[in-house]
């Protein structure tokens, strides 16, 4: 897939709209049983079975430092050559390609990389990579 034909996945944390780029998430699901991680970050609110790997699973909007977001809904589950790691969300909103959004600089907050305005308000596109080797860190730590 060129850039030309990137997509996005919008989801909500807290009433805001965050994005990440379609090709970084295997899939979307409901809510799933968790196994707690002893000693893990309050951050991790478990792990999972996906497909029969184990996937560590963070609260994004606790990670984040987002209040309120304790509402979770929704599983966002990364490609593993990338992490094996899941977000939960509030919501996820839809996906949309890159022709129906307009890209502008990202507000000074971690982790943005654009700001996408898109039909449905402003999202902010996250930086995968920088996320995970932070959580990754975080893990180390404890």
């Amino acid at each position: 897939m060129t850039d030309h034909h990137r997509k996005f996945l919008i989801f909500s944390l807290s009433g805001s709209l965050y994005a990440l780029d379609l090709e970084q998430v295997a899939e979307v699901g409901d809510l799933q049983p968790m196994w707690p991680i002893p000693f893990a970050p309050a951050c991790y609110s478990g792990a999972l079975s996906f497909h029969g790997n184990i996937v560590a699973v963070i609260n994004l909007a606790t990670f984040l430092s987002i209040p309120g977001g304790n509402n979770p809904g929704k599983v966002i589950v990364l490609h593993q050559e990338i992490a094996s790691l899941a977000f939960l969300v509030d919501s996820v909103v839809r996906i949309i390609s890159e022709e129906e959004v307009s890209l502008s600089k990202p507000p000074d907050k971690s982790f943005a990389v654009v700001m996408l305005r898109t039909p449905d308000g402003e999202a902010i596109q996250l930086d995968l990579d920088a996320l995970v080797l932070e959580a990754e860190i975080g893990m180390q730590k404890k």
